[in-house]
């Protein structure tokens, strides 16, 4: 975990400004639930940025605390109340763990399979996860590590308790990326 820490503050210690909301996720705004969201592995917060803009109470999660104090600037500046946690993500953190959202994102990350079984359980009733990320188009034409891609419907039936809305493989300026939408479940 430590050296996970390390270099991802050393890589947004180098970084300045944000760039756009994702795609994909500006693309699936419609399907989201609106009300309290969650951005999983949130970086500088480009896209946590973009749901509060959109009337989301946004919690960002993140492991490097250079990236969340790039974005506790941001949102200060932009006058959006965005709440902040610093936490590893190999695991759900206890912290998270007792919350509960209508809107999930993880964009360009890869969790555990522990972490993914763990999140419908901090989901509303009807609540959605978006989820983007690399997949394994991109570690041919990268080297982008293989074993952090996505590969071609590897989660389409991954969660009993939510359904599929979509799954969509594109090519956009970022790369070769897969993206689902889940919704859970009504009991």
């Amino acid at each position: 975990m430590e050296s996970d820490r390390l270099k991802w503050n050393e890589k947004h210690a180098g970084k300045t400004g944000n760039h756009p909301p994702d795609a994909y996720l500006v693309k699936q705004n419609q399907r989201l639930q609106m009300g309290n969201a969650l951005d999983i592995a949130c970086g500088r917060g480009r896209n946590a940025l973009y749901l509060a803009r959109q009337g989301f109470q946004v919690t960002a999660v993140d492991l490097s605390e250079v990236a969340l104090a790039a974005l506790q600037r941001e949102s200060s500046l932009a006058d959006l109340s965005i709440r902040i946690i610093e936490a590893d993500l190999d695991t759900m953190p206890a912290e998270l763990s007792k919350i509960n959202v209508n809107t999930a994102i993880i964009i360009n990350f890869k969790p555990t399979n522990l972490f993914l079984k763990s999140i419908p359980a901090i989901l509303s009733n009807d609540g959605t996860l978006l989820w983007c990320s690399y997949n394994e188009l991109q570690s041919a034409a990268t080297g982008f590590s293989p074993h952090l891609a996505l590969h071609q419907n590897e989660y389409i039936g991954f969660f009993t308790e939510m359904k599929l809305l979509d799954y969509t493989r594109f090519e956009d300026e970022s790369g070769f990326r897969d993206g689902y939408v889940f919704q859970k479940k009504s009991p």
